[in-house]
């Protein structure tokens, strides 16, 4: 299977059926983005978010494609859960200093070209048990730890999912406008990909209803 990057084939080697340009996007806020469809480890956004739990195991959805695909986020992730320096209130930042354009294809010696190809992983703590859902509250907590450290920290842009929305078994109606609560005022470029495990009703997706809280 072989993906197209700014006029560039390559082959794909981790879900190629993800591998496309997002179908839409939505604006709104003064920062934020919702992105359907797309693949988020392909974004152009300095940072990725990757939802974890609290007990060293990177098993299934996006947790597990960081593992394959970047073993060193692993590695820093089992420190990090180790030493206590992720827990649901404070996301633990991964500022790793190498490309991920060689990860993302096998086609050498070629790169592909993505703006901020140095990528961050914000290690986000959206279950305290892999075997538990998420709680609505612990996704609250490090959001607010987000918004008060983000600038700080040198986050200068940010690619999320919808936080505890898949495997986490919350809803996006819920989630959301907690998410946006919090992200339209860290004044910073963010992209929220929405959930593909089930359709979202339209009036979910818009600027009054995200924006209510």
């Amino acid at each position: 299977v072989h993906g197209t990057f700014n006029n560039l084939q390559f082959p794909i080697i981790f879900q190629p059926d993800m591998f496309f340009q997002p179908k839409r996007r939505i604006a709104f806020g003064k920062n934020i983005s919702l992105v359907d469809g797309g693949d988020m480890f392909f974004s152009e956004l300095q940072t990725l978010t990757v939802t974890v739990n609290l007990q060293k195991v990177m098993g299934k959805g996006l947790a597990l494609r960081a593992k394959e695909q970047f073993p060193d986020v692993y590695v820093e992730y089992e420190k990090a859960c180790r030493s206590k320096k992720i827990t649901t209130e404070r996301p633990y930042i991964y500022k790793r200093e190498e490309s991920v354009a060689d990860e993302l294809t096998d086609l050498k010696p070629h790169r592909i070209n993505i703006k901020n190809p140095v990528k961050w992983f914000l290690l986000f703590a959206t279950k305290r048990h892999w075997r538990q859902n998420s709680r609505i509250e612990d996704i609250e907590s490090g959001l607010k730890w987000l918004q008060n450290n983000c600038k700080e920290e040198g986050i200068q842009s940010l690619a999320m999912s919808a936080l505890g929305c898949a495997l986490g078994g919350l809803n996006w109606a819920d989630v959301a406008p907690l998410m946006c609560k919090y992200l339209d005022k860290i004044g910073i470029p963010v992209e929220i990909y929405l959930p593909r495990e089930y359709p979202i009703e339209p009036q979910h997706l818009t600027e009054s209803h995200l924006l209510t809280r």
